[in-house]
């Protein structure tokens, strides 16, 4: 850590951006993990729709699906936050290089800055949303709707 003529700790480009860059590989472990139980879910909404199920299996199931799509939206809520904190954290520098400059662009042409705020819903990115949305929706429309005779 640097220090400031105050005496407060205060990190370096090349740290945060190394912090980040550890964070998007442990995220990406969480993120193939939730894919994969996502898949499983899909799995069983496609197995009930074909053979049909009890209630109790039908609720399980669901269940099951939105925890699943929960895991996910927190998986990349954590990559959201994390990518809020370090464009923050780079703004805040003083001498940032050209591709730290260009870092913290990004992130507030596209998304906005600020402070770092946690939120499960993706407000920036509204396709991702939409894309969720329509994974509920087909984890529970297969789950609950009667296949056609």
């Amino acid at each position: 850590f640097g220090y400031q003529e105050n005496k407060e700790k205060i990190m370096t480009e090349f740290q945060i951006m190394t912090l980040f860059n550890g964070g998007l590989i442990s995220n990406a472990m969480y993120v193939a993990g939730g894919f994969f139980l996502l898949w499983t879910a899909f799995r069983g909404a496609i197995i009930i729709y074909n053979e049909g199920a009890p209630v109790l299996t039908k609720v399980l199931s669901s269940i099951y699906s939105l925890g699943i799509v929960y895991l996910n939206l927190r998986n990349f809520a954590f990559l959201d936050i994390n990518w809020q904190s370090a464009a923050y954290s780079l703004s805040q520098l003083d001498n940032l290089s050209d591709s730290g400059q260009r870092f913290v662009q990004f992130r507030e042409d596209f998304f906005g800055m600020g402070e770092p705020q946690f939120s499960l819903i993706p407000t920036g990115d509204p396709i991702i949303l939409i894309w969720w949305i329509a994974v509920v929706v087909i984890l529970m429309g297969q789950t609950w709707m009667k296949k056609p005779s």
